[in-house]
């Protein structure tokens, strides 16, 4: 392609070099740093990029051939004139090329592309609508949907937390999911409603070689997961520790509603990091390695907008809750079923939620149940009945494990749980999402 165009400058950002060059490495004190050299076949005087600031209509960047003289890196941003494009069925991108260097075939940026005879060209003018398409796009989603893409890291001092943050379509404690241990995923994947989202993570290491301190304080040793969503605050512990028999025994966890919080703040002591959460008539204290202290206050710092004065005003949520049913079947595998119905019965609960039963079986003479109602939660079994008010429950426990399962509250007196077979996990886990939503609708902000 020959020739000059009057076409609008963007600023690009390499996704992907195709040519030899560098591999540079970000380090927070050097900065770029170059660590290796890479190879690779036939340079074509093309990396592929994305458009700041853009979406294509389907959650991503627009993507864009970046035309430059040597292939650059990951990471680098240029600034590029817009050539034309090709669209392909939903599928848009650019050419562009950085000032100085020759313009590329366009025959040749297509092959690298991905784009057959069958795809259209786009003039410089209809790629200069396209990007400013993407762009309207990315505003629209900025403006009407919450900030996604929470990368809720170490920044300037000063900033806030919403200027620490990317607008992408997850956020950067979703993208690094990846790196925690199956037990968690699979606590998550119970306890999380479908279409919440996970804002910050922070990972315990087990403690392996305590010191006689640690031991004489009695210290939580086990690896557990501080975890906060747009919904809840989540604890999640190894339910045992991991041995040479199975390093996988699941995880107990514990969850406050952030509608519950009304304070959060971190601390850090000759014991540890400690992040102090104020939930209803009570305070949770949740600790971690003193290395974690600048994890610990971003946590706080999260947690405190979603409290009353965080909040500044802002609409509270209201969830709905649609009763589950009990499923017969788990009675019935037991013989049990009357014996069930007769607990539910017993529990006396109006207009019931949600009911996990934990049948009579080897090391446990008496059948139990839990039963949620729109504002309190009973527990039953063949000896006697308590119910607990919501207003009075700081937070809700909950044990996902092949050895047990377990829904309990925690208050001011202590906690009250039901133990049930691990194969009826889904109905805990289900009574447990319930009642979490139940405890922030009945949450009293005045």
């Amino acid at each position: 392609m020959t020739g000059s165009h009057s076409a609008d400058r963007v600023v690009v950002e390499v996704e992907q070099a195709l040519g030899p060059g560098v591999v540079f490495e970000h380090d927070d004190r050097l900065g770029l740093v170059g660590t290796s050299a890479r190879t690779a076949g036939e340079w074509r005087g093309l990396d592929r990029a994305a458009l700041l600031d853009s979406d294509d209509g389907h959650g991503a960047r627009l993507a864009v051939l970046a035309a430059t003289p040597a292939s650059t890196h990951v990471g680098c941003r240029l600034v590029l004139e817009i050539l034309g494009g090709w669209r392909l069925g939903p599928r848009v991108a650019l050419l562009g090329v950085l000032p100085g260097t020759d313009h590329p075939s366009v025959e040749l940026a297509a092959t690298v592309g991905g784009f057959g005879p069958s795809a259209t060209w786009l003039g410089p003018v209809e790629a200069a609508h396209e990007v400013r398409l993407a762009r309207q796009r990315f505003r629209e989603r900025r403006s009407h949907e919450r900030l996604r893409g929470g990368r809720a890291w170490r920044g300037e001092e000063a900033a806030r937390v919403e200027e620490r943050r990317f607008s992408t379509p997850h956020s950067q404690a979703e993208y690094d999911l990846r790196r925690l241990p199956p037990r968690y995923l699979r606590g998550l994947e119970g306890l999380l409603d479908d279409d919440e989202r996970l804002l910050y993570w922070i990972e315990r290491p087990e403690v392996t070689d305590p010191g006689i301190v640690m031991r004489l304080r009695g210290d939580d040793r086990r690896a557990a997961l501080l975890a906060l969503t747009d919904r809840q605050l989540l604890w999640a512990t190894d339910h045992m520790q991991p041995d040479r028999f199975l390093s996988d025994w699941g995880v107990d966890t514990e969850s406050v509603p952030v509608e519950r919080v009304t304070a959060a703040v971190g601390s850090t002591d000759a014991r540890g990091s400690t992040l102090t959460v104020t939930a209803g008539p009570a305070e949770r204290r949740y600790l971690l390695p003193p290395e974690l202290a600048d994890e610990v206050e971003v946590m706080a710092t999260l947690l405190t907008r979603f409290t009353p004065a965080g909040a500044a005003g802002l609409p509270r949520r209201v969830y709905a809750l649609e009763a589950v049913p009990f499923v017969d079947e788990h009675a019935e595998r037991f013989g049990q079923l009357d014996l069930a119905r007769e607990l539910f019965a017993r529990a006396a609960v109006a207009s019931p939620l949600a009911c996990v039963f934990s049948p009579r079986r080897e090391g446990q003479r008496h059948a139990g149940a839990a039963v949620l109602g729109p504002d309190v939660v009973v527990f039953a079994d063949e000896r006697f009945t308590r119910a607990v008010s919501l207003s009075d429950v700081i937070a809700l426990r909950c044990t996902l494990s092949a050895l047990i399962g377990r829904v309990g509250v925690v208050t001011e007196d202590g906690i009250v749980d039901l133990a049930y077979p691990a194969p009826l996990a889904a109905a805990g886990t289900a009574f447990a999402r319930l009642a979490r939503r139940a405890l922030a609708d009945t949450t009293d902000l005045g």
